[in-house]
């Protein structure tokens, strides 16, 4: 196995061939005048995320879900988007490896989550199961909150002091 197939973090390392799903979603990002505009985001998924996908309860902003290995998704330390699954304009989401490499260890430790067959996809139309897709809530990706004192709440005076 070549290095670009391993990342360490500590004692978890992460193997190529070890099992993680990648989610395409809708999310919008604000232009420089403030306007919303659709893009489109590749981001690993959590097993605990896919669980909750499968109950089909939860709408959700994924409209593709792909089941891969760490290796396919992630390769000298850069995100690596298969053409071949993916459409064209999919930016890979912020800190992709990082979070490539925690959403591997979350199935690592739950294998029973391991909800899609690797290498198959799910969308809202098809697959093991169909996802609730929706853009409302939107997810917003560059969003800045900018706190203010109106923020504030006011506290009962008793709340800091010793009685």
């Amino acid at each position: 196995m070549s290095d670009t197939a391993q990342l360490s973090l500590g004692s978890n390392a992460v193997q190529g061939l070890e099992y993680v799903v990648l989610g395409v979603a809708t999310c919008f990002q604000r232009d420089e005048e403030g306007r919303l505009m659709e893009v489109q985001v590749a981001e690993p998924i959590p097993a605990a995320a896919l669980d909750c996908l499968v109950q089909e309860r939860r709408s959700t902003s994924y409209h593709l879900l792909y089941a891969t290995t760490y290796g396919e998704i992630v390769q000298d330390g850069i995100p690596v988007l298969p053409a071949d699954v993916i459409p064209a304009g999919v930016f890979a989401g912020e800190d992709f490896v990082e979070r490539a490499q925690a959403a591997t260890r979350t199935y690592r430790s739950k294998p029973e989550f391991r909800h899609i067959p690797l290498h198959q996809t799910c969308t809202p139309e098809q697959g093991v199961f169909k996802l609730n897709y929706s853009v409302k809530p939107r997810r917003i990706i560059n969003a800045v909150m900018e706190v203010s004192d109106a923020d504030n709440i006011k506290q009962h005076p008793h709340t800091h002091q010793h009685l």
